[in-house]
């Protein structure tokens, strides 16, 4: 139990309780020592945290409540709350009266807990010494903020900086991972700049991780820059397109696993286990063991398991006669065999060394009608899809709904 406020006399957060208290209040006009005064005891309110293996009952108990109150409050508890799913870190909101005179135990007057933003179930004490439980249901309001700012270190470091939640920076990262390689494309000094919406409840507290509606991005020291608008077509997936229309999703990633760099390109290299001269039918990229491979595109597995020197190799085929084969896979990720559907971006499998490797690295092929072929050149040039006709008319009224939003967004806390 960690508590956030101390007790006025011990200056600790663990109750001392006083045999006998003064009453916090004097009258004026009334002589404290009055016998006909009698002392009223001390109500104290107080936060404590949940930590680590800690319970609500045991957190009671630490307060020196009595065995059979603590489990009348739990009890009340159980009927709103799963006590057992209070994370780590979750605040109990108490308010206690201490020890009188001829009493032994403190007495809990209410105990208020929050398992979500949106909820919160309070349990008090009435006349009778009873407990009952009360939830209060928060009104969920929604709201647009902006963040802007410059690149100082990572990305994702100077994006949080500026406050944006995870969620919404690891939405704005996935949108312009087909144009943007981010270990490789960004300087320091780049800018960005995003209109997030996002969930509150009330009284100001975030019940969801906020979603980018409109995001811009520099790259290069300020020689690209990538603007995204959100937009759901008619039946079709909400995610992001540019200013004209057109879908920031590309039929292959740039690179199917993050946090990775070239280290060997595509075209006649001297093989660094064999010995001698022969085309490097792909490109490599080094990341550590275990680091997660995604399927470069959507398609049906056509291999999957042990092959020669390739070590563990999954093959995918796509449209138009692509194919994408990976390997030196440490493994295959379960669910990965052949004739399995799979998505773009999905975990296929984990960097490795296995086959003729020299170290952990992705081997990553593309095929084109059986030949293979540059992956970076094709997947820097594959196809998107367009809007038109009436819908790309309602994509352009959306883009005039989120530039006014912009124009009067405030900015992040």
């Amino acid at each position: 139990m960690s508590a956030q406020d101390t007790y006025p006399e011990t200056g600790t957060p663990m109750p001392e309780w006083p045999t006998e208290s003064a009453p916090d209040v004097i009258l004026d006009g009334v002589n404290p020592d009055d016998a006909s005064m009698a002392a009223a005891p001390r109500v104290y309110e107080m936060s404590v945290r949940l930590e680590k293996g800690d319970t609500v009952a045991g957190v009671l108990d630490e307060l020196e409540l009595a065995a059979a109150e603590v489990a009348d409050i739990v009890e009340a508890l159980t009927e709103h709350v799963n006590l057992r799913r209070l994370p780590i870190g979750q605040s109990l909101d108490v308010k206690l009266q201490a020890p009188g005179a001829g009493q032994a135990k403190p007495i809990l007057l209410a105990l208020a807990v929050r398992p979500e933003a949106r909820r919160e179930v309070t349990v008090e004490r009435d006349e009778q010494g009873e407990f009952d439980a009360t939830v209060k249901v928060f009104e969920i309001v929604s709201k647009m903020q902006q963040a802007a700012g410059a690149v100082d270190g990572s990305v994702i470091e100077s994006v949080e900086a500026a406050g944006v939640p995870h969620p919404a920076l690891a939405e704005m990262l996935r949108a312009f991972s087909w144009d943007v390689n981010f270990q490789h494309d960004i300087k320091a000094g780049d800018r960005f700049a995003l209109l997030v919406e996002q969930s509150w409840t009330e009284d100001g507290r975030p019940v969801d991780g906020g979603r980018v509606l409109w995001a811009e991005l520099t790259t290069g020291g300020g020689k690209e820059t990538f603007a995204i608008y959100r937009f759901q077509p008619q039946g079709g997936a909400d995610f992001f397109y540019s200013r004209d229309g057109e879908s920031v999703v590309k039929a292959l990633l740039r690179t199917p696993l993050n946090l990775s760099r070239v280290s060997s390109r595509f075209g006649m290299r001297r093989h660094p286990v064999l010995g001698f001269t022969r085309l490097h039918a792909g490109v490599d990229f080094a990341a550590p063991t275990g680091t997660p491979v995604l399927a470069a595109g959507d398609g049906r597995i056509i291999e999957a398991g042990l092959n020669g020197g390739y070590g563990r190799w999954v093959k995918v085929r796509h449209d138009n006669g692509l194919a994408t084969g990976y390997a030196h896979l440490s493994r295959i990720a379960t669910g990965v065999r052949r004739s399995a559907r799979i998505r773009q971006g999905q975990v296929i499998g984990f960097v490795g060394s296995t086959g003729l490797s020299t170290g952990p690295h992705l081997h990553f092929e593309l095929h084109r009608n059986g030949r293979p072929v540059n992956p970076l050149d094709v997947a820097q040039t594959s196809q998107r899809q367009r809007l038109s006709g009436a819908e790309l008319r309602r994509f352009k009224a959306r883009v005039e709904e989120i530039d006014r939003a912009r124009e009067e967004a405030p900015e992040m806390d």
